[in-house]
């Protein structure tokens, strides 16, 4: 009896203390549910972030795919056509009087080659292409139609679509080729796409993996930022195989995919060839992208869980939501397909003058009896060619400016001598165009500044040039300069340039110093076209120089670009410009400098005989060499002093320029430390020259060779000033 008492006691009390602590209890089942289902969780966010991720993958495969199948579905479209006309000429052999446009539907956008090589249209008229220089030599080794880009002297870019005809006769002109032209922004529509929200991109590069197109809507998200896809995955830490093997595909038009993690983010770049001459590259950050999908699915999950421990209300609001995922996926695909119209406006403005300066030299040669042609020819050639090397020097100031490398110098400078060479340069082109180009200087300047006077009178020319470029005839521009005391020792300098031109509007301001940005499309009007690099380089430099820079604008009433500059005021020192100017032409130059040796080494030929010409126009007597070990066997061998200069180039196969220097230095005679050696190089950054004067060289010239600016070096060499 007493033992089932205490049996019972004992159940009691354990009873008892079940329904104190059953709170307890609960809470422990709750904690030991909630920790397996956060495991459970934790493992089906990363499958399901997996799972995700490779469908993105394959989606943008898929994307990828589509996209040159319809590059190949327009090309195929565009050959048929070609083809069938080709056919209908080979077969009707009319005369070139009858009214051969009736087999064309537009004619304009169609040329015959004839077997000398000359490409005209179906008027009769000449048409010089540029781009593909293969094309007739093709037209002989291709049984169907071929495709590739071309640029046409003052019409623009086109995807040319090329078939071979049998030697048809029109009007005693013996044909053999039919080309179709189709723009540029055809292929370029169908190409470059923006993805997810414009978190994703398809490019079109060549095989230099330089970016020729890339579309207009493109977010600053975007993995590809610069020029070239190379030194966009450098700068983002790409692994090196990878790098080679993408590399290798672009180059050799293959097909190849990869992911890497850059910041945190997980990319898939996809290369696919397009054309012979282009590669498709596709990117999107897919771990971005698919982050709303696995997250929200995660969140999903937890709500299951909390169904399981409290009911089953919100599994309908779980599938309900999943669905609306979908949909939402579904979007995002739809969002894929847009198009845009933006063509890379740098490749196109740098072959702009670059087909000028081609199509005029051809003419040149063409044209060799007739001197008046061939001296304009020449002279357009050189104002192209000044273009060009302006648009170069664009691209590189504003790496430089990027990579955080643009040195801002501080020397004496002389404001009136650097506002009058802008005038005297755009002067002329102000002319051309019938603009009326003044300066106003509200007060003469008694005292020189402090500052970079390369650097402002590059601003300076950048907006001046802007504003006869977007000024029609009969307008006018004005340049102002003023000054405002700041201090004892500062002035502050206001630069503004003032036009009657095009305006722009009021979107277009906000972003008018953003790299690449220009409010008319230059693809579509030649006469507005530039780099869209000018005015953030000017925006950068004045920052550098601890300037500002305002621009107020109104639609077609003109606009008025402002430079604000803090200098330091320095005694102003008497020049003479003119009797320097004098010192280096005629016969004052001739004078100090006749007679005289020079070794220049260069190791292309043109080159080689282009300035050797120039060097000897001053009076010089001129040896070659073809490269730095030949300098220095011919200085080593040539008399004490026989030498008073040696040019020497830099970038040269078998030894370089600095090498040669220091081994010229290095040489057991007493003229091989005095000799002054002036560095020839197209490298003309501030390592550059440094390196040029670590090696044992008195001056760096930038190519192309500046003539002027070679015979002042000359000229200061003469006079006993060897300093860089």
């Amino acid at each position: 009896m007493s033992e089932d008492k205490s049996d019972r006691a004992g159940k009691n009390r354990l009873t008892a203390f079940v329904g104190n602590h059953k709170g307890v209890f609960v809470n422990i089942l709750l904690m030991c549910v909630l920790a397996c289902s956060i495991a459970f969780l934790l493992l089906v966010n990363q499958r399901l972030r997996n799972s995700v991720q490779k469908e993105r993958i394959e989606a943008v495969d898929q994307i990828g795919y589509l996209l040159t199948e319809r590059i190949s579905q327009l090309k195929d479209t565009y050959g048929t056509q070609v083809d069938a006309v080709a056919n209908m000429i080979s077969k009707g052999n009319r005369e070139f009087n009858d009214d051969l446009s009736a087999y064309f539907v537009e004619p304009e956008e169609w040329l015959m080659l004839d077997q000398e090589g000359n490409f005209f249209t179906v008027s009769g008229d000449t048409a010089v292409l540029v781009g593909d220089s293969r094309i007739t030599e093709r037209v002989f080794q291709e049984e169907n139609t071929f495709s590739s880009f071309v640029s046409i002297q003052g019409r623009g870019d086109y995807w040319a679509f090329t078939h071979a005809l049998d030697h048809v006769e029109i009007s005693g002109r013996t044909i053999i080729g039919l080309c179709r032209l189709v723009p540029t922004e055809t292929f370029a529509d169908i190409t470059t796409v923006s993805l997810y929200d414009h978190l994703g991109s398809s490019y079109i590069v060549d095989r230099d993996g330089i970016i020729v197109m890339h579309p207009d809507d493109i977010s600053s998200e975007s993995l590809f930022q610069g020029y070239t896809v190379y030194s966009s995955l450098k700068n983002a830490g790409i692994a090196e195989k990878e790098y080679a093997e993408l590399k290798t595909a672009i180059s050799s038009g293959g097909e190849y995919q990869t992911t890497y993690v850059a910041d945190n983010i997980s990319w898939l770049v996809l290369a696919l060839p397009s054309t012979e001459e282009y590669e498709l590259l596709v990117t999107v950050p897919i771990s971005i992208t698919a982050e709303d999908t696995y997250s929200g699915l995660t969140y999903l999950m937890i709500a299951v869980v909390a169904v399981c421990m409290a009911g089953g209300i919100i599994l309908f609001y779980n599938q309900h939501s999943l669905m609306r995922k979908g949909r939402d996926v579904q979007v995002q695909f739809a969002k894929a397909a847009a198009k845009s119209d933006f063509m890379n406006k740098m490749s196109h403005d740098i072959r702009t003058p670059l087909n000028a300066v081609v199509g005029l030299h051809e003419l040149a040669l063409e044209s060799m009896d007739d001197k008046e042609m061939v001296q304009d020819c020449i002279v357009k050639a050189q104002a192209s060619n000044k273009y060009l090397i302006s648009l170069i020097n664009d691209v590189l100031d504003m790496s430089r400016i990027e990579a955080g490398k643009m040195n801002i110098n501080n020397d004496r400078i002389d404001l009136e001598e650097i506002v009058n060479h802008v005038m005297q340069m755009e002067s002329q082109p102000a002319s051309d165009a019938r603009i009326q180009f003044t300066c106003e200087e509200k007060e003469k300047f008694s005292t020189d500044y402090m500052g970079d006077s390369v650097r402002i009178r590059q601003c300076l020319m950048n907006l001046v040039s802007n504003a006869i470029k977007f000024t029609p005839p009969e307008g006018s521009v004005v340049l102002s300069v003023g000054r405002t005391p700041l201090d004892d020792q500062t002035d502050q300098i206001s630069f503004a340039v003032e036009d009657t031109g095009v305006g722009m509007s009021e979107e277009y301001i906000q972003h008018i110093f953003t790299p690449f940005e220009q409010e008319k499309n230059s693809m579509t009007n030649a006469t507005l076209a530039g780099s869209g690099l000018g005015l953030s380089i000017v925006y950068n430099l004045v920052m550098l120089m601890d300037g500002t820079v305002t621009v107020n604008s109104k639609k077609d009433v003109g606009s008025r670009f402002e430079i604000l500059l803090p200098l330091q005021r320095v005694k102003k020192e008497a020049e003479n410009q003119k009797k320097q100017e004098e010192e280096v032409s005629g016969a004052v130059l001739k004078a100090a400098l006749g007679g005289k040796h020079i070794l220049l080494v260069e190791d292309h030929p043109v080159n080689r005989q282009i300035i050797a010409k120039l060097l000897e126009k001053m009076g010089l007597i001129v040896d070659a060499a073809e490269n730095g070990r030949i300098g220095v066997d011919m200085f080593d061998s040539s008399e004490a002093a026989y030498y008073s200069f040696i040019l020497m180039d830099i970038k040269m196969p078998i030894m370089d320029g600095l090498e040669a220097a220091k081994a010229i230095r290095h040489l057991d005679r007493a003229d091989a430390q005095t000799i002054p050696i002036i560095a020839l190089s197209a490298n003309a950054f501030e390592e550059d020259r440094n390196a040029s004067i670590e090696a044992g060289m008195q001056m760096h010239l930038a190519k192309p060779v500046d003539v002027v600016e070679l015979k002042k070096v000359l000229m200061r060499i003469v006079k006993g000033d060897h300093k860089l």
